[in-house]
């Protein structure tokens, strides 16, 4: 019976996955990160990359990187502030500050590969919904985000997330 959870368990993830890789777009975020788009992402700041869906225009996709050593942060460093609440506290007033009208809920921390992890969700009043799964390898976050209108579905967001790939 577990045999039979397990190979359950994998043929629906390799759905997710394989349905996220056809016709999706790859871009190397760095040596160490593969992200997939929907559409050829464009780069709108240095280390942030903006796909919006080709067939539907409702949800766009953001991917991420913040380097922490360009605020004197290594990765040692790093290690023991990444699973505190002040940590979560910090990007969460980060978003605030990048989005003042999201209101997001808190930052859930987990384990994503072995790194650590961060989910969170918010809204803003015009009715748009914020998805957001980060990771931290080394001295750098990786975030991958969704903005899409209250009311449709979250298969492209679960794809995009689902997409991504460690390289080494």
């Amino acid at each position: 019976m577990k045999k039979i959870l397990f190979l359950v368990t994998i043929a629906m993830l390799s759905v997710t996955v394989l349905h996220a890789q056809n016709g999706w777009i790859t871009h190397k975020g760095d040596d160490r990160v593969l992200v997939k788009f929907p559409s050829e992402p464009q780069e709108t700041t240095p280390g942030t990359f903006v796909a919006i869906a080709s067939k539907d225009s409702s949800t766009v996709y953001v991917f991420s990187i913040v380097d922490f050593t360009k605020f004197g942060i290594d990765s040692a460093s790093l290690v023991p502030l990444k699973t505190i609440p002040q940590f979560t506290a910090q990007l969460k007033a980060g978003m605030k500050k990048s989005i003042p009208t999201a209101n997001f809920e808190d930052i859930k921390i987990s384990t994503w590969k072995g790194f650590t992890s961060y989910t969170t969700t918010g809204t803003d009043p015009k009715g748009k919904k914020y998805d957001m799964f980060m990771f931290i390898i080394g001295s750098k976050l990786y975030s991958l985000s969704t903005i899409r209108l209250s009311g449709i579905d979250v298969k492209g967001r679960d794809d995009y997330f689902a997409a991504v790939e460690i390289t080494h």
